[in-house]
């Protein structure tokens, strides 16, 4: 990533495979740390540790913590990427957009609750400035994907319509989610509920449009 700095970076990527375990098995400590101390109580005498790896070991690869969780926050963005789908069915002015949308939240909510460290990686990537610029990249993946979908679906909305609907979209997706992650599964659940209906009524302008 261009805009990343060289002290986010990794210092090198594994090519052996126990060099690649190894990676492997820092990146999944990682995950288990984070999920119970968070970022700010995070360091590597832990994760070394917790991985049975020498600190030197993990300073090979990662010249500090926020490139361990830029690389695990990608991890985690590509997996939950393909767990929602290329947008094919979406794309499909023939599928039933309401429930297809709805679906859509659905999954990417299980998946970050359902992944180790997910909720605490999202959490440090919005809070931390440094991160902040990482997640905005994985970001503007998800919209180029559902600008594609838009697209594809209505014909009749240009490139820039798609762009701004699919950015709002997102935008208020992660704003929503945001706020759902130190709330009760009770308030979570309503506000998400209050995403859903704010995006469905949005999307009827655009998808409904004969």
């Amino acid at each position: 990533m261009s805009n990343v700095t060289s002290s986010l970076e990794l210092r090198r990527k594994p090519t052996q495979e126990r060099a690649r375990a190894t990676f492997d098995l820092i990146l999944n400590a990682t995950a288990e740390l984070l999920e119970e101390t968070g970022f700010d109580g995070f360091n590597t005498n832990l994760l070394s540790a917790r991985a049975g790896v020498g600190v030197r070991a993990i300073y090979r690869y990662f010249p500090n913590k926020h490139a361990l969780v830029i690389e695990l926050a990608r991890r985690m963005a590509e997996r939950w990427r393909a767990e929602l789908g290329s947008g094919v069915a979406f794309a499909d002015p023939d599928s039933d957009w309401r429930r297809l949308w709805c679906s859509y939240l659905d999954r990417f909510v299980r998946s970050v609750h359902s992944t180790t460290g997910g909720v605490a990686v999202l959490q440090a990537m919005r809070s931390h400035p440094q991160l902040r610029t990482v997640d905005d990249v994985a970001n503007a993946v998800y919209v180029a994907d559902v600008a594609d979908a838009l697209g594809r679906r209505c014909p009749h909305m240009g490139k820039n319509e798609t762009k701004i609907v699919a950015t709002a979209l997102l935008t208020t997706t992660v704003a929503i989610i945001d706020a759902t992650l130190d709330e009760r599964p009770t308030n979570a659940k309503k506000l998400l509920g209050a995403l859903k209906t704010m995006h469905l009524a949005y999307l009827e302008e655009w998808l409904d449009l004969k």
